[in-house]
């Protein structure tokens, strides 16, 4: 029986311990960290879905202020226009009243 050397062991048993890594896969504090990263990147997205919902809310309030402002812009122009009809036809009846 042949002796092995101290050195011997400690390399074959690094060897074993490597071996027996790959065949395993990561380290438990490696799955740790991949469940760290995993809580933070849901956090982020839940962070990201209220932030996409404030700006949903943004938009239908500045689409109901565009309603109300096409609105009275609609009121406006119908005011203006009235005004313009009877003012004309006011002068129509005062000019034919003067020369007919």
């Amino acid at each position: 029986m042949a002796e092995s050397s101290p050195d011997g062991d400690v390399n074959a048993l690094r060897a074993e311990v490597a071996r027996l890594r790959e065949l395993v896969g990561p380290s438990e504090s490696s799955y740790d960290d991949l469940r760290q990263d995993l809580l933070a990147a849901g956090d982020v997205a839940k962070g990201a879905e209220a932030a996409a919902g404030v700006l949903r809310g943004r938009v239908v309030e500045l689409e109901v202020a565009l309603a109300r402002a096409r609105q009275d812009q609609d009121h406006f122009q119908r005011m203006v226009s009235n005004r313009l009809q009877s003012t004309a036809g006011r002068v129509s009846r005062s000019v034919r009243s003067r020369f007919f």
